[in-house]
């Protein structure tokens, strides 16, 4: 009876107490004892108790709580698989940044980022990362695999004041990566095939089978986000007294600019628990024994582009509502015939000028839009906001001149957003700006102030966030894991 009692009352998602229990089972031989003439004892709180104790634990959570919630607290966890080599396995993931960054000209928050993050499984080092207010996509995994394999030279350039080198680049071989829609992508795994990686899913909701990029996230929020101004912190609750769309001071470049700080010359030259060295150090030791596979800068630019496949007719090509055109396409009309279909790479940063490839030789051939005064440097993004203005007035959306008037309207609308109350509307004017740190590492060479300029004028407060990591470079202490 006492069995059938707490399995009634007990082992259920309503997670009854045991005080429950045990009044359900003195109901129980209360009725049963009206019909019977030798009355059965009524048992003790405690003995209910111990006998809900002796159960086994694994059962009753997986009663009282479903399987996904004991699968995750009974899981074992072992050693993870060993790399021999850098890049020979690498993690991807992403994750919203604990810190809210404002625009660079009003000062007003814009909200809180997302962060592509990738580590190497061998050295700890972090080959790459992308910034931007979009949520995680396919545009945002091709964009951090190519900050990850591209050289860092342009680190010396921008930030003259980093003490240490990114020697950080090369082709990876295996990329374990969750089981998010963007990592499901047919562009993803185009260019992980023409780049020789092979990618591995890890099984729905297990983020124990990517390990180290889930710790190093947490390093990244705990080490760096929850140092500077701005912090969101991880949960609301730590935030009483502290208010960080008041306090957020940190631009988007400065944000890139104090996170390549961090990661060179704050993570990689940190003592790490888990290979006894520094990163720095494992990635240098282990590049001389077994150097990455490199590739160039135009090729890589044409596997990380976004595939789509167009009829090729005698007005050229139409993507997104736009025509590109050039003589070498009549080349290939008068070669083929009329009406191919092609198969086209595109950047959604910059739809100026789309690459086509020969039906036949597959050799990339560039052309350009026919609307340049329009197309060029204009992202997707962009462009569909404006097309969806031209719908809701009733105009053309291949009309040229509405086109440029919608584009400067465009601009006028985002810098209103800007300047809005509604923190969602001032995230949707950066990402129509394109706010991101792709965006901010193609600027041109930046003034970057020497230490002895960072210190404030006294009394005041230092808007810059680079004197928190800096200071935090000396005192944090050494261990990761």
């Amino acid at each position: 009876m006492l069995a059938a009692v707490t399995d009634r009352v007990y082992l259920t998602k309503q997670r009854n107490p045991i005080r429950a229990v045990h009044d359900a089972l003195l109901i129980e031989i209360s009725r049963v004892n009206a019909q019977r003439t030798e009355k059965l004892p009524l048992p003790d709180y405690s003995t209910v108790r111990r006998y809900i104790r002796s159960l086994p634990c694994y059962d009753v959570d997986l009663a009282r709580y479903g399987r996904e919630y004991t699968r995750k607290k009974y899981r074992h966890s072992g050693i993870s698989p060993a790399a021999s080599y850098i890049l020979e396995r690498v993690e991807i993931d992403h994750t919203p940044l604990d810190l809210f960054v404002c625009d660079e000209e009003t000062q007003l928050v814009l909200g809180r980022p997302y962060v592509s993050w990738m580590i190497d499984c061998n050295s700890r080092m972090i080959p790459g990362f992308y910034i931007s207010f979009s949520p995680p996509s396919i545009d945002a995994v091709l964009r951090c695999l190519k900050h990850a394999i591209t050289s860092k030279e342009y680190v010396r350039e921008q930030y003259p004041d980093i003490v240490n080198e990114w020697p950080c680049s090369g082709v990876p071989m295996l990329a374990v990566v969750d089981n998010g829609l963007e990592f499901h992508s047919a562009d993803l795994l185009r260019a992980t095939f023409e780049l020789g990686i092979h990618y591995q899913f890890c099984p729905p909701r297990t983020p124990w089978f990517k390990p180290m990029v889930e710790r190093s996230l947490r390093s990244l929020t705990e080490q760096f986000a929850h140092l500077l101004p701005g912090t969101s912190f991880a949960n609301w609750f730590d935030r009483y007294g502290y208010d960080p769309l008041k306090e957020g001071v940190v631009t988007m470049s400065e944000l890139v600019h104090a996170l390549h700080v961090w990661v060179i010359d704050i993570y990689a030259q940190s003592y790490h628990r888990g290979i006894k060295q520094t990163p720095y150090s494992a990635w240098k030791a282990s590049m001389e024994l077994a150097p990455p596979r490199t590739i160039s800068t135009e090729r890589l630019n044409l596997i990380l582009s976004q595939q789509e496949e167009r009829v090729l007719g005698h007005a050229g090509i139409e993507l997104h509502g736009l025509r590109y055109n050039c003589e070498e396409l009549l080349v290939i009309r008068k070669q083929l015939g009329d009406r191919l279909r092609v198969h086209l790479r595109y950047d959604p940063e910059n739809l100026g000028s789309i690459t086509i490839l020969h039906p036949s030789s597959k050799a990339p051939i560039p052309v350009p839009c026919l609307t340049p005064e329009y197309a060029d440097g204009l992202a997707l993004y962009q462009h569909r906001l404006i097309q969806k203005a031209l719908r809701n007035e009733g105009r053309k959306t291949s009309d040229p001149l509405a086109l440029a008037k919608a584009k400067a309207h465009m601009q006028d609308v985002v810098g209103q957003l800007v300047q809005s109350k509604k923190l969602s509307d001032r995230k949707k004017a950066a990402r129509s700006r394109g706010s991101n740190s792709a965006e901010v590492t193609r600027r041109p060479n930046q003034t970057v102030e020497t230490p002895e300029d960072w210190a404030p004028p006294e009394g005041t407060i230092q808007p810059t966030t680079l004197p928190t990591l800096i200071a935090g470079a000396s005192t944090q202490e050494d261990g990761h894991e």
